[in-house]
């Protein structure tokens, strides 16, 4: 399942604006910043979270709202 995972979020982090600026978030941020690998495995989490939202709640997937739930990620974009 893990390596399923890490082989889909590769290209969603190369092609996703929203999960590309959620690793770029994570390997910059000032404070304890992620080495590469942990930010992908981050990010495997959040798809996980993201999927089972999607499936339980019968939505479409937001970029938007998946950034604006994110407090460090609505912060950075009203700074914008």
């Amino acid at each position: 399942m893990r390596a399923l995972l890490f082989r889909v979020i590769m290209p969603l982090v190369g092609k996703n604006t929203a999960f590309k600026a959620l690793h770029a978030y994570y390997t910059t941020r000032p404070n304890n910043p992620l080495k590469k690998m942990q930010s992908l495995i981050a990010l495997c989490n959040k798809l996980i979270r993201v999927l089972f939202t999607v499936g339980k709640k019968q939505c479409e997937f937001s970029e938007e709202r998946m950034l604006r739930d994110i407090p460090h990620m609505a912060l950075a974009k009203s700074a914008a």
